[in-house]
């Protein structure tokens, strides 16, 4: 039954308003344009605080995001940053240079004796999902 009387009302309350805003235009564009403005300033201020709490208390205030950089730290420190790439080396370089060296094709023993880089960062380890209740 109410979505028998819904969707007329909802078009009935849509064309009042747009009846309402040209009439408001038509007798008053100033006063109409300036609402507007307000409106539209007072809704991106309410938006852009929304906007700044929820980011500032998702973007890494928490303990877990605090424990990720630690870690992300400590990593930098112990193998350097692992960001620069060789075209960017290779750009340094003279052409000559580039041509005549050659790239070694054996491993060193370092990468090897110092095993995987790893960390555990403390969660919820322990809670195991109830498979029958699915």
């Amino acid at each position: 039954m109410f979505r028998n009387i819904a969707k007329p009302l909802t078009y009935a309350i849509i064309t009042l308003a747009i009846i309402g805003m040209g009439f408001k235009l038509i007798t008053d564009t100033q006063s109409f344009l300036t609402q507007i403005i307000m409106t539209a300033g007072v809704a991106a201020l309410v938006i852009g605080v929304v906007y700044f709490i929820f980011s500032r208390r998702n973007g890494g205030q928490s303990d877990e995001m605090k424990r990720y950089r630690k870690a992300v730290r400590q990593s930098k420190q112990k193998y350097g940053n692992t960001n620069s790439s060789s075209s960017s080396i290779a750009s340094k370089m003279k052409p000559s240079t580039i041509k005549n060296k050659v790239t070694p094709k054996t491993k060193t023993s370092k990468s090897r004796k110092d095993g995987p880089q790893l960390r555990v960062i403390e969660g919820s380890k322990n809670k195991k999902k109830d498979r029958a209740s699915l």
